[in-house]
């Protein structure tokens, strides 16, 4: 239970609260870090995290991943990508739909499993409840910031969000509260173990983003709370199936996709220079995220699952 143990704890919150910190006494130098910051979360934590997809669908499908089995799981993985990245290219209102209901699930899923007590139907509730409450988190944190890349991500015009959102701009603060009074609901009717971390976990969360805004907010969630979660989740996985697990070889095991990755981010920063638009780069590299995103909460739904069995 990697985000319930004294390591993880030390990691999030200590981070946390340096970055909290910061915004408090330079809210310029946070400002100017946060792009940076969001690169780094991504290419070097968070894409990394899912490169090694192969090697965990070699166990979960109990195959040696032979020749055939490779050409099967590298079609259909990549397949899933370039259907979610046409998606992008020719309806990408309905890419930022699609990715948003993606990540809702999948992060909820991933911040929930180590909280549940008693894990029945309602679960899946309690998986899109908290993934909602982290999009909030990220969307509303800081709307001059979110919105931008929200509207050139969906091909909107300048301001058109907050125009059409304009009545409703109140309706994310009234979720917040309603989600934190099912928390503690469930809390009290003893749903959730660890209650008083399950409850720092939250407030943490909504003071980072409340100081740092969405770009430092959702860096350190991607890169400590999702993605160091799934790195040790995924290392408990492969060393219960019997295989050797370090992060010396996790990069190692993730290092092809990984520099595929990196390529890709040299890509992007061309692409900046083109547009010369710095929100340009960020959308971009939020449109690579859901288009790897997809394939790769399947297999980690199927490593949940198995270990539920």
């Amino acid at each position: 239970m990697f985000r319930t143990s004294k390591a993880f704890l030390a990691i999030a919150y200590t981070t946390s609260f340096l970055f909290i910190l910061l915004a408090i006494i330079s809210p310029e130098i946070t400002s100017t870090l946060a792009p940076w910051l969001v690169v780094f979360s991504v290419f070097f934590i968070g894409i990394p995290h899912g490169a090694i997809d192969h090697i965990m669908a070699a166990e979960i499908f109990e195959t040696e991943f032979k020749f055939k089995q490779q050409a099967i799981f590298y079609s259909s993985y990549l397949l899933l990508m370039f259907i979610l990245g046409g998606i992008w290219i020719m309806f990408p209102i309905a890419g930022m739909v699609i990715f948003l209901i993606i990540s809702v699930y999948h992060f909820g899923q991933a911040d929930i499993e180590d909280f549940v007590s008693v894990k029945h139907s309602t679960i899946t509730f309690w998986y899109l409840a908290r993934g909602s409450f982290i999009i909030l988190l990220i969307i509303f944190s800081d709307s001059s910031v979110s919105f931008p890349i929200l509207e050139q991500a969906m091909n909107l015009d300048t301001g058109i969000l907050s125009a059409k959102l304009s009545g409703f701009l109140q309706a994310p603060y009234i979720l917040l509260v309603i989600y934190l009074f099912l928390i503690i609901i469930g809390i009290s009717t003893g749903y959730f173990s660890n209650n008083i971390l399950f409850a720092t976990d939250h407030l943490t969360l909504i003071a980072l983003f409340y100081f740092t805004g969405p770009l430092i907010g959702f860096a350190v969630y991607f890169a400590v709370w999702h993605s160091a979660g799934h790195i040790f989740e995924m290392s408990g996985f492969l060393k219960n199936k019997g295989r050797k697990f370090n992060i010396l070889l996790f990069y190692k095991m993730a290092l092809p996709f990984t520099a595929v990755s990196i390529f890709g981010l040299f890509a992007l920063l061309y692409l900046q220079n083109a547009f010369g638009v710095q929100e340009m780069f960020l959308t971009l590299m939020f449109i690579l995220i859901s288009v790897l995103t997809l394939p790769h909460m399947l297999i980690v739904h199927k490593m949940y699952s198995m270990q539920k069995s």
